[in-house]
């Protein structure tokens, strides 16, 4: 901070390792989902299908949800709705979404 130079602390996580390839399983429409998100739209998810087992993940609800509980989308609890909260996770999703093999 001292020399003005700031640097993102969410970069190269290990949980950025685990969305990749859940994201790339494109379970119900998940890739433009989160295309939809980083452009700023919000997107309806059903929080209460996922158990907390994030290796017997099976749809695009739950994979949603993880990415809530790791902190990459924000949860509005009225809407439904998961979003990107700010910027900085804005550039890392988009750096997953570019790794996903098309």
């Amino acid at each position: 901070m001292l020399n003005g130079e700031f640097k993102s602390y969410w970069s190269e996580t290990a949980s950025y390792e685990t969305i990749v390839p859940l994201i790339n399983m494109d379970f119900d429409g998940l890739k433009s989902a989160v295309i939809e998100m980083l452009s700023g739209a919000e997107v309806k998810v059903n929080t209460a299908t996922f158990k907390n087992d994030t290796v017997n993940i099976q749809n695009r609800d739950e994979v949603l949800t993880y990415m809530i509980h790791l902190g990459y989308l924000g949860y509005d609890q009225n809407r439904r709705s998961a979003f990107v909260p700010n910027e900085e996770i804005r550039q890392e999703l988009t750096l997953a979404v570019r790794e996903i093999v098309v």
